[in-house]
């Protein structure tokens, strides 16, 4: 029925943002060069002339000498390719962003970092498209529904697959107003969700396709429509108030359907532009028996609040839609009201479909279908907007494109809560003269957690906030007014256990061949005047090897330094600080194995003389580590994998005398112990 509120629940753990190359000190040398922006499969919204921008935000982890950005054309593009030069000052701070003027097509974007000792590096984009972009709007049958005949769409067709809403034991829909999730994109296939409410392909799927046959462009779409809601709900939620769900009797909290229309055109259009809000919507309103003016002031009410929320005043295309199972002949007073809408003089508003004439009289289900072996419901329904959006039409329809970009700056490493440091960003476009940004901290699946700053130059100062929980996170610096989101972040460990940030963002060695190159890229710090790299084969004591000036205030940097005598065996190197108060830290340790990797689960030093051991873990998952003596006492250790990359380090709570003890490692249900001995 129309007005069913069973919604599809449980919200899909979509990406990890590469789910973030994640721990934030395990960076390998196949991880150098690090793209944020675009994600796979992102399409940005092309102007009347075919073309957009495709924004580039990276970070380089090597001090490469030169860095090219390659948009190649794919999948029968015929358009030709470009390549972008970085600029020096790029390199030199590893915090790296361009823009390419891109026509209309799929592309394949590729950073290649060049050094002049013989090391290529490059990072790919697989997939990133100039095309159409499209917000679905209404009622359950703008939603979509499983089981009722979706169909997959080609690899031209893209979604955001993921929803926001779950059903509450009380029958009523919930879905956050807030900060939206960052996006990620994937083919639209039948079962796929279309962020933030839609459930299936529905018809959507099918438009795309017959679009991308017109016009050779990549579709995406977001679909905010919401199951029973009314032009009276909508009308209250845009004006502030809770809509009340008649079918249900209680309101939907959140100002909901409202709060996720404006949310996704701030959060997601806004970032990729759009070309138009797809309206489909009436069947409620017949049944219920509104008359025209309560449709029109509803529906108007939506579009004009929406406008000045936002501060985006995008098209919308009005679907003439009123005839349902319970009322299967047009119902005057909502068509009358549709009509009205689209007519109204500079509204930015277009006819859509008609869509009463299709599958009348509706299935049992009481929304479209495409019935085996019946009518195609959906498959018509599809056909009948792409008519609607006829290349007349749309050569009328401006478009929304992104004003400027906003790219994310290099961050510490390791923070605790509660813990301030710097964040340089960037712009290319034209941004505002005088622009507010707020930094927002999203967890590890890109949710929203909180503002953690805000201020109109760089560095923006970011706090972290003080009851954060341990793991990693993400910083999405944010234009407002109106909101326009920028990059993502590399990942930032919370560790309440330490009271240090650790600003070396990466430290990273390899070989070259008979060398060990170490390369690092660091973060602003406050005050830093030099940094030395020390170097250790016996984990114990560490030589100076070389120093280097501090980035200048306020800026990040890559440096790299050559070892031409580095030995063999087991060799530790890690970034000493120097700070003009004098003060001294340490950045995590990297360790290079150049005779072969000790055997997973070593211990060593073994003995051990300074009260701290490492352990060579076969995985890096659910770790536990506990230290017995010989009489079966236990002795509570700290452990961390952050410490040093690619081992976990050990230490007791307070000092061991010498003797020998047993360590029993629990790891993914599995225990092993092994004998360490303390000096």
């Amino acid at each position: 029925m129309l007005e069913r509120i069973y919604l599809a629940a449980g919200r899909r753990v979509y990406r990890a943002i590469a789910l973030l190359c994640l721990i934030a000190g395990n960076r390998q040398a196949s991880a150098q060069l690090v793209v944020t922006s675009p994600v796979p499969n992102q399409v940005m919204q092309r102007n009347a002339s075919g073309m957009a921008t495709i924004s580039l935000t990276a970070y380089a982890h090597y001090p490469y000498t030169r860095i090219s950005a390659a948009l190649v054309p794919i999948e029968g593009n015929a358009n030709a390719a470009q390549q972008l030069q970085l600029e020096t000052s790029q390199l030199a701070q590893g915090f790296l962003y361009t823009a390419f003027s891109a026509p209309t097509g799929w592309y394949r974007l590729k950073l290649t970092g060049t050094a002049p000792n013989g090391i290529t590096d490059s990072a790919v984009v697989a997939r990133v498209g100039v095309g159409e972009v499209f917000l679905i709007a209404g009622n359950s049958n703008a939603m979509g529904l499983p089981g009722l005949g979706a169909k997959d769409a080609s690899s031209n067709v893209v979604s955001f697959n993921a929803i926001n809403k779950t059903l509450s034991n009380e029958n009523i829909t919930i879905a956050p107003n807030g900060p939206m999730p960052a996006p990620a994109f994937e083919p639209l296939k039948s079962n796929s969700n279309i962020f933030p409410n839609g459930e299936t392909s529905w018809y959507w799927g099918e438009l795309g396709d017959l679009l991308f046959q017109r016009w050779k462009t990549p579709v995406l779409f977001f679909n905010t429509a919401w199951a029973a809601a009314n032009a009276e709900n909508y009308r209250d939620a845009a004006s502030g108030k809770d809509a009340y769900n008649l079918y249900v009797g209680k309101y939907w909290p959140n100002r909901q359907p409202y709060s996720n229309i404006v949310n996704t055109m701030r959060y997601m259009t806004s970032l990729t532009g759009v070309r138009a809000v797809l309206w489909a919507h009436g069947e409620n309103d017949a049944q219920l028996g509104f008359n025209e003016a309560q449709y029109f002031d509803g529906i108007r009410t939506l579009v004009q609040n929406s406008r000045k929320d936002t501060g985006y005043n995008i098209p919308w295309y009005i679907a003439r839609n009123s005839a349902s199972n319970q009322l299967k002949d047009p119902y005057l007073p909502v068509l009358n009201a549709q009509n009205r809408l689209i007519a109204l003089p500079a509204f930015n508003a277009f006819q859509g479909p008609y869509l009463d004439t299709i599958q009348i009289p509706r299935p049992a289900s009481a929304h479209f279908e495409n019935v085996p072996g019946g009518v195609q419901g959906l498959t018509l329904a599809a056909a009948a907007w792409n008519r609607s959006l006829a290349d007349t039409a749309i050569a009328r329809t401006l478009p929304l494109q992104p004003a400027y970009a906003l790219h994310t700056g290099v961050t510490p490493a390791r923070v605790y809560p509660g813990a301030t440091f710097d964040l340089p960003f960037t712009l290319t476009g034209n941004a505002p003269i005088t622009l507010q940004i707020a930094a927002e901290l999203l967890d590890a699946q890109g949710q929203f957690i909180a503002r953690i700053g805000t201020g109109s130059t760089t560095p923006l100062q970011i706090r972290m906030p003080a009851e954060v929980p341990d793991g990693p996170y993400l910083v999405r610096l944010t234009g407002l007014a109106p909101v326009l989101p920028g990059s993502i972040s590399q990942p930032v460990y919370v560790e309440r256990s330490t009271r240090n940030i650790e600003y070396v963002n990466s430290i990273g060695v390899r070989n070259v061949g008979s060398s060990i190159q170490v390369a690092w890229a660091l973060a602003p710090v406050p005050g830093l005047t030099s940094m030395t790299v020390q170097k250790t084969t016996d984990g114990l004591h560490y030589s100076d090897l070389d120093t280097f000036p501090a980035p200048s205030a306020g800026s990040s940097g890559v440096f790299g330094f050559t070892d031409n005598n580095p030995g063999s065996g087991t060799i530790f190197y890690r970034i000493k600080m120097g700070y003009a108060n004098s003060t001294t830290t340490y950045s995590t340790i990297v360790t290079l194995f150049r005779d072969g990797a000790p055997a997973p689960w070593t211990v060593f030093p073994n003995p051990v003389t300074q009260q701290q051991f490492y352990i060579m873990p076969a995985s890096a998952n659910n770790i536990t580590c506990r230290l017995f003596d010989a009489s079966g006492r236990e002795h509570p250790v700290q452990t961390s994998a952050r410490e040093a990359i690619g081992l976990l380090s050990v230490r007791p709570h307070y000092p061991l005398p010498a003797g020998k003890y047993i360590l029993q490692i629990n790891s993914d249900g599995q225990t092993s112990s092994r004998n360490v001995v303390f000096n």
